[in-house]
């Protein structure tokens, strides 16, 4: 599993903390200033309590567990003009003290055009993806010769998204977490164009929107 996460906004996590601001968060040159980092650790601060008030309605509901990884396969999509390259290869993990996760992944083919696309349930293991994937609920952009990044609103509520656009090269990555409990990521190799990811991810997100 892949996690992208930008170096100067981790150290802020640790730098800083403490209430939500809806200004977006400013990267350059691989910096991060010291009130853009205040404002960044102040909204993970909140995200982390949003997921877990998510969590704790879903334990009361006696949702605790993720899905099995061959249930999970049933949410992977069709994509118009793509072919499946071969089956969906899934798994499920269990870390000691920090719960379990379900996984699955398919890659698909367009000529020269690849897609891969993979969902994690870590509704069972909270502890160890909350903080992570909090990061990409954060309004932030960073951009330099090599690629775009940044956090893009998808029109879905309790859903974040972070894309990464690559200048150089015909790539783009799309990071997705839905609810709380899905780390969708699919990337394109072969293309850059970030809409047709975003289009993806709203297929998988409304697949999967009865189980969040």
């Amino acid at each position: 599993m892949k996690f992208f996460i930008l170096p100067a906004l981790s150290l802020a996590i640790f730098t800083f903390s403490s209430c939500k601001s809806d200004n977006k968060v400013e990267i350059k040159d691989g910096k991060i200033g010291v009130s853009d980092a205040i404002e960044a650790a102040e909204a993970l601060s909140k995200g982390v309590t949003n997921a877990q008030d998510r969590w704790e309605a879903r334990r009361a509901k006696g949702d605790t567990i993720a899905l099995p990884y061959k249930e999970l396969e049933t949410f992977l999509p069709d994509m118009s003009g793509y072919t499946k390259d071969g089956g969906p290869k899934g798994n499920q993990a269990t870390m000691p003290g920090m719960g379990s996760y379900s996984q699955t992944e398919q890659n698909y083919v367009n000529g020269d055009k690849r897609i891969k696309l993979s969902i994690t349930d870590y509704n069972a293991s909270q502890m160890a993806f909350t903080a992570a994937t909090a990061l990409y609920s954060l309004n932030i952009s960073s951009e330099d010769d090599d690629k775009r990044q940044g956090s893009v609103d998808l029109g879905i509520k309790d859903v974040a998204a972070y894309e990464t656009v690559y200048k150089q090269r015909q790539e783009a990555d799309l990071v997705v977490i839905a609810g709380d409990r899905f780390y969708i990521n699919i990337e394109n190799n072969g293309s850059n164009d970030i809409d047709q990811l975003k289009s993806v991810a709203k297929d998988v997100v409304g697949k999967l929107s009865s189980k969040f």
